[in-house]
This record gives C-alpha cells, sequence and structure tokens, in this order.
C-alpha cells in the first residue's frame, strides 16, 4: 500500500543539526569534532575544523542532505496544493492494477429453469485497469566552497544552507508535478473523458441558478449510476468524497457558504473539499514541452484548446479519480574537485493516471454536442479467425463524450467487437459481409458505418525467392523478393534464414543480402523464405561468395 510521509518541518537549530550529524558519524568525524555548544564561537570553531579536512566536509554535506534535506523535500511535495489527490509512496513495483467488479445482475426465480441451469456459471463483472511508472524526472543544486564556509558564520547559517540546497529543486519538482495534473485534467476533458453538464455563462446575477446545477449534480453522484464515469460501470460518490475543483475567478464570485450547503457541509468542511485553480486554460506550454516533448503520448495544447478551457468554472471529481503515486525518491551528491563545488541531483520517479472506474463530472457554459463520427478504415478485408481494429474520430462541442457504442450487423455466433473497436472474427465464420457501426452515447443521431467482407481461412500455395541464384565478392550485396501465392486474404509476408549461418554474411527483414569485407573464404549460401501464415511453405535462393 502506498504511504504518505510525515508532513516534517525543520525546527532544529544550527546547534542541534551539527550534533545530530556528529551523533550518527564516523569515529574519525566524532574524533576530529566536537560537540557544539549554544554559541557562535563554538559553530564558528567547528566550521573551521570540516573546512580543512575535505573528508569531513563530504561527510559532514552528505549527512546534511541525506538525512535532513531529503527527508525536508520529500515533506515539502506534499505541499502541492492538489496534494489532497495523491496516494502517496509506492515502495515497491512500477505498475498499480485498480479492479472494480459492477454490480451482479438480478434473476427471475422460477423452480422449473432451476432444474437445468443449477450448475450454470454467471462470471461476475470484474474490470481492472493497469497505472504504469510515465514520469521519471531528476533537478540539480550546486554549493560552492564558499558557500559551505560561510555556512558556519552565523547562528543560521546551517538551515539557510539546507534551503540554498532543498528550495530551488522543491520549486522545481513541486511546479512541475502541480502543472502535469494539470494537464492530465485538461487532456482528459478535451478528449470527452468527463461528463460534461450545462450551466449559465457566469454572472452574479445568475450565481443561484448555477448552484442550483451544482447541487443536483453533487445530489446525483450519490445514487448509484453509470452515467458518471469513463467505464459506464454502475458507481457512486458521497458528498465527503466529491471535491470541487474551482476557477479562482469562480471562486470570488459565488458564495462560499451557499455552495457549501449544496454539498450539505458546513463553511469550513467544504473549505477543505474546495480545491482551487488558477483557471483550467493557464497551462505553461514551454515548461510542458520541455517535461514532455521527448513523450509519444504528449501533445501541446493549441491556443483554441486553451480557449475552450477558458470558460471552465469548475469540475466536481471523485477523491480517488486522479490515480497519482510517487515511486521513487533519490538524492545524490558528488563533489567536483577541480571546480571547488558539489552537485546534487533529486530524482524523482512518478505514476500520473486517472480511474476509469471514479465519477469526474465538468460545468461548461454550453451545450455539450456531437458533430460527426467518422469510422475509419472505410473497408475492410479479413479471413476468419483474425481480429481488426476499427477506430472512431467522434468530433465534438463544449466537451461532450467521445465514447461510442458499437454494434454489429447481422448478429453471428462468435463474432464480437471491443469497446475499443477490437473486432473478433472467429474461424468457424467465412464468406459474410458484416456491417459494423460505431453510435454517439451522447447522440444516438451521430454514427458511422464500416463494411467487412470475411472470406475463407488462410490457404497458402508458394513461396518463390527471386533472383534464384546470385554470385557475390566481400562488400557486395542483394536485394531478394520473396513471391506469397495463396488465398486472396493470406498474409503475404516471410521470414528469411541463411544456412549455413556465416560470419559476415547477414540478410535483413526486408531480404537485403550483405557480405562484409572481413569474409575471407568462398562459401555457398542457401537463403530461404518461410512463410508467416504456413510455415511449411517455402522458397529458396542459392547465393555463392567468391573471394577470388
Amino acid at each position: 500500500m502506498p504511504t504518505i510521509p510525515e508532513n516534517n518541518r525543520l525546527s532544529a537549530t544550527s546547534v542541534d543539526i551539527l550534533n545530530a550529524i556528529r551523533n550518527s558519524a564516523s569515529a574519525n568525524y566524532r574524533n576530529y569534532v566536537p560537540i557544539a555548544n549554544k554559541s557562535q564561537d563554538s559553530i564558528r570553531e567547528i566550521g573551521a575544523i570540516i573546512m580543512d579536512y575535505p573528508d569531513l566536509q563530504n561527510e559532514f554535506l552528505s549527512a546534511l542532505v541525506n538525512r535532513i534535506g531529503r527527508v525536508m523535500l520529500t515533506s515539502k511535495m506534499y505541499d502541492n496544493p492538489w496534494s489532497i489527490f495523491k496516494k502517496g509512496l509506492l515502495e515497491f513495483g512500477e505498475t498499480i492494477e485498480e479492479i472494480f467488479v459492477n454490480i451482479a445482475e438480478p434473476f427471475t426465480y422460477d423452480v422449473e429453469e432451476s432444474e437445468n441451469k443449477v450448475f450454470a456459471r454467471n462470471i461476475p463483472d470484474v474490470r481492472s485497469a493497469f497505472h504504469v511508472l510515465n514520469y521519471q524526472k531528476f533537478y540539480k543544486a550546486t554549493i560552492q566552497n564558499e558557500q559551505l564556509r560561510q555556512a558556519f558564520l552565523s547562528w543560521t547559517g546551517i538551515t539557510e544552507l539546507i534551503a540554498k540546497i532543498v528550495d530551488s529543486m522543491y520549486a522545481g519538482a513541486n511546479y512541475d508535478e502541480f502543472l502535469t495534473m494539470k494537464y492530465l485534467l485538461a487532456r482528459h476533458i478535451l478528449n470527452g473523458e468527463l461528463h460534461a453538464v450545462t450551466i449559465p455563462t457566469v454572472q452574479e446575477s445568475n450565481m443561484k441558478s448555477i448552484i442550483s446545477n451544482i447541487k443536483g449534480v453533487s445530489n446525483n453522484l450519490e445514487f448509484m449510476s453509470p452515467k458518471y464515469n469513463l467505464a459506464g460501470v454502475s458507481t457512486y460518490s458521497l458528498k465527503e468524497d466529491q471535491y470541487f475543483i474551482v476557477d479562482s475567478n469562480f471562486d470570488a464570485t459565488m458564495d462560499v457558504e451557499v455552495l457549501a450547503s449544496a454539498f450539505n457541509m458546513d463553511k469550513a468542511d467544504f473549505i477543505g473539499h474546495r480545491v482551487l485553480i488558477d483557471s483550467f486554460s493557464n497551462l505553461d506550454n514551454d515548461r510542458l514541452d520541455q517535461l514532455f516533448s521527448s513523450e509519444s503520448w504528449y501533445v501541446t495544447l493549441t491556443e483554441e484548446e486553451l480557449s475552450a478551457l477558458s470558460a471552465i468554472p469548475a469540475v466536481l471529481v471523485d477523491r480517488n479519480w486522479f490515480m497519482i503515486f510517487d515511486n521513487l525518491y533519490n538524492f545524490t551528491e558528488q563533489y567536483n574537485g577541480q571546480g571547488l563545488y558539489w552537485n546534487y541531483w533529486y530524482h524523482t520517479w512518478k505514476t500520473f493516471s486517472v480511474s476509469p472506474f471514479s465519477n469526474a463530472v465538468v460545468f461548461v457554459p454550453g451545450t455539450p454536442t456531437i458533430t460527426s463520427v467518422t469510422v475509419s478504415p472505410e473497408s475492410v478485408t479479413v479471413s476468419s479467425g483474425q481480429t481488426v481494429l476499427l477506430s472512431a474520430d467522434v468530433v465534438t462541442e463544449n466537451f461532450a463524450s467521445k465514447a461510442v457504442d458499437w454494434s454489429i450487423s447481422p448478429e453471428i455466433d462468435g463474432v464480437s467487437i471491443s469497446p475499443l473497436g477490437l473486432l473478433n472474427i472467429p474461424p468457424s465464420v467465412n464468406n459474410v459481409t458484416l456491417t459494423v457501426t460505431a453510435t454517439s452515447v451522447v447522440d444516438e443521431t451521430k454514427s458511422d458505418s464500416v463494411t467487412v467482407t470475411v472470406g475463407t481461412g488462410t490457404t497458402i500455395s508458394s513461396v518463390t525467392v527471386s533472383p534464384s541464384t546470385a554470385t557475390l565478392a566481400p562488400g557486395e550485396s542483394v536485394q531478394l523478393t520473396a513471391t506469397v501465392t495463396g488465398s486472396d486474404y493470406a498474409p503475404n509476408t516471410v521470414t528469411w534464414s541463411l544456412s549455413p549461418t556465416t560470419t559476415g554474411v547477414e540478410i535483413s527483414e526486408t531480404g537485403l543480402l550483405t557480405v562484409a569485407d572481413t569474409v575471407s573464404e568462398d562459401v555457398t549460401i542457401t537463403v530461404t523464405a518461410t512463410s508467416t501464415a504456413d510455415n511449411t511453405k517455402t522458397g529458396t535462393a542459392t547465393i555463392t561468395v567468391d573471394v577470388a
């Protein structure tokens, strides 16, 4: 289970810190460094001793950072204004499996039917989501020799030195964590993955109507429903588990006491469930690009998207909607003898994700609508026993859900399609034409279809390699081509192999055979192309390597 670090604050004095380090130091350190007392002269004396011996400097700074600075930094990370949504430190493993068991189906009592179905199975609807480590960053700070020397010249010098080491890295790590959480929320809103509820445009004159709408949604979340979560499972969120993420301008306009009553809480309790955001559109694109430009999943927010996000006044989420874990904290240091400075690195690994089983609602001053649904590819030809992935591009306004319901016509036993559009054709189904339709869950009048032609099973009749013979000298190459003959639905791919295997002679996946300059003996090689659909069907070519 993840754990949340204690919220530590540095209350110790410089004398306390010096003595704490000495108490846990090596015998050599204790022999040279005396016990500190509450006088400036004592601190200066200890500083002079430490600065005269590099080994003592290293041990002092290592203890200062790893015993005190690291604890402070880890604790400070939970000062993030959205820290309520963090699950804590996951010390073991990089993947979290979230399991949800949907409610059981009801059955009608029938004594006669029970005789035939008493041993029939009814498998529970168990669903899972995996949250994977996806954030690995580090931060760096440098302390010069002179900065260490200055730390022993004042009563607060040691604590100020800790602040110099910790604060810059803390500020960067804390800001990036908060920014990533905001981006995560923004991207899910833009993808239509929060349930959108229409409210009037925010004005002081209609705040009563807006709060009434919010109260209605909050009340509804307490009842079992599949309506408000991405997975469409039946679940609920009690008032104490609901958190209201609110734009700071909207927060300034609304009456907190009135809104607190909407959540059946007094003002003090509600404040703990109100999470402020400067703006849903206030995202630092330059910093996000710096953090994630190398990640394949990252997409920079456009000006149009930011403008749309700016109109959102509030979001209501279950406390378990955010799935954010700390996977690793690591603090290391290295002294540079040439430059006379210490470098410190703070590594932080995290998991940023959301739960598809938890409720989340976005309030928008406009009606969520579906503009169009387009299924791709437009037509598909497959053979029996194969699968094909279809996708539905849904164009929306005002953050409407982009989810679709898939249907197949005609309905045939064994033919199925997953919620993500993976169409499965069993081996028993062939020579049939299917119509697969994606229909918007928001607007059933918006849909699109694709024709899927299912042929007979895969049949390979022959594989031919050309050229069938070739003579090469060291340093030369030849492109071989495999022609696969079979049914219209059979894959025409092959795997290549060489016999005998010869050092310096290689063939690529595309059939390019290369003889290295280092080959020094004549050799005759048989090249074989084997069908990936039927490994009993092969074709060969003979390659002669002539070094003369």
